[in-house]
């Protein structure tokens, strides 16, 4: 998990509330508020495991609970402000809540064909990536995780633009953006926890292709992301094994880091579908990243199906999804994490501990996951929903969204939440 650290919560809300009051005050301008929220308790049918940080055995409402604001200040049909604060369970830890300005942008449209924007933007990466809070908006309890937890973050502080072009009953829109975030890296540890947070500074760019018509939408992007390491901690490269003399459980096969990094890169790749024909709904996405300078970052394709009918107020739906790391990723962990440490080296001079390859292993970002989802909203109106889903997950190997000893096991997840927008 990652989070921006600079706009904490008094300043989140002192700039939405004074923007909205001086704009009404000082100027006659077109100024629009909305809100948005999610009430949501889900949990996890296992006493031993926490998924998605957490999501376990004794239920909570933190994981997908928020709530949250937004004004946009028009000054004319060119020029626009807008300033959205999100308050949810914090990024940069496990306990207590924070809130955020997610999005901080000033907007520049000089005709119907361009758009551009400026301060902290969200480009769209996933379909639902632009109204990922907003729980009215989708069929689903919970945006898939094995899909949307791809991008290591949304919101960055830079620029964007927007080029469209309209012809007779369809829309295309190129999208570019870059901007830069500090973030913090959850690292998850079945062997030894709790997680840890490292800070990052992130330097994102990329160009998003969406061409709609009628009932169809269709999306690809690609994105390439820099990582540069501001705290102690660096980005491993590899792991040497090493072979201690003597039979085991004397001697036997030691990993040694081998190199660190201070920066890297990660690419990924999006694409997407969205098909609405009432009653129906069928929307599919597919994501692949890669680290090209090492094999224990992430290296891993996902994708994500859902089917939703409606029926009058009732809205049920399924969704699978599936995410899997490359088969060299997952060779390594499995060799780091399931090798015992050799007792010669858990002695003088070296004194490691016996769980040293398993807390190495789990610093490896691997992901070996699928979820089957069913699933029903139920609509009030067009901006009060209310969705309960019951999915089950299995693991393989072991995923990186899973806190404990999650090695192929399976486990069940029951949704009940509440959406408003107004």
């Amino acid at each position: 998990m990652l989070t921006i650290h600079r706009w904490g919560s008094p300043l989140a809300w002192l700039v939405l509330l004074s923007l909205l009051t001086a704009s009404r005050v000082a100027m006659a301008l077109d100024v629009q508020v909305s809100g948005f929220g999610t009430l949501s308790y889900a949990r996890a049918f296992e006493h031993d495991l926490a998924y998605l940080r957490y999501i376990d055995y004794d239920g909570t409402f933190k994981a997908d609970s928020l709530f949250g604001l937004q004004g946009e200040a028009r000054f004319n049909p060119q020029w626009s402000v807008t300033v959205q604060a999100v308050a949810s369970a914090p990024r940069t830890r496990d306990d207590g809540y924070e809130a955020k300005v997610r999005w901080a942008f000033v907007s520049f449209r000089p005709d119907n064909d361009w758009l551009l924007r400026g301060g902290r933007v969200r480009p769209p990466v996933f379909i639902n990536t632009p109204n990922a809070e907003v729980g009215v908006t989708y069929e689903s309890a919970r945006l898939p995780a094995e899909v949307y937890s791809l991008s290591p973050i949304y919101d960055v502080d830079g620029a964007a633009i927007t080029k469209t072009w309209n012809t007779e009953g369809s829309e295309i829109n190129l999208d570019g953006y870059w901007g830069k975030a500090d973030v913090n890296y959850r690292a998850h540890y079945q062997a030894d926890p709790p997680a840890r947070y490292f800070p990052e500074r992130i330097t994102a760019k990329g160009a998003v292709l969406s061409y709609s018509s009628g009932p169809t939408l269709l999306r690809g992007g690609f994105h390439h992301v820099e990582l540069k390491a501001t705290g102690a901690e660096q980005f491993p490269h590899e792991y040497v094994p090493i072979a201690i003399p003597g039979s085991p459980p004397v001697g036997g096969t030691l990993y040694v880091p081998n190199g660190a990094m201070s920066e890297t890169g990660v690419r990924l790749v999006t694409l997407g579908i969205d098909w609405r024909a009432e009653p129906w709904r069928v929307t599919a996405e597919y994501g692949k990243r890669r680290t090209p300078d090492s094999d224990l970052l992430v290296n891993d394709q996902s994708a994500y199906v859902t089917v939703a009918r409606r029926f009058n107020a009732w809205t049920p739906y399924a969704t699978y999804a599936r995410m899997l790391s490359r088969a060299n990723t997952r060779n390594i962990y499995q060799s780091v994490y399931d090798t015992p440490v050799p007792l010669a080296v858990q002695g003088a001079p070296l004194f490691l501990p016996a769980n040293y390859h398993r807390v190495a292993g789990d610093g490896i970002s691997v992901f070996d996951q699928h979820s089957a989802m069913l699933g029903a909203l139920y609509g009030f109106s067009s901006t009060s929903k209310m969705k309960i889903e019951w999915m089950r997950t299995s693991i393989g190997i072991t995923s990186s969204l899973v806190d404990g000893e999650a090695q192929n096991r399976s486990f069940n997840v029951l949704t009940i939440s509440y959406s408003m927008a107004f």
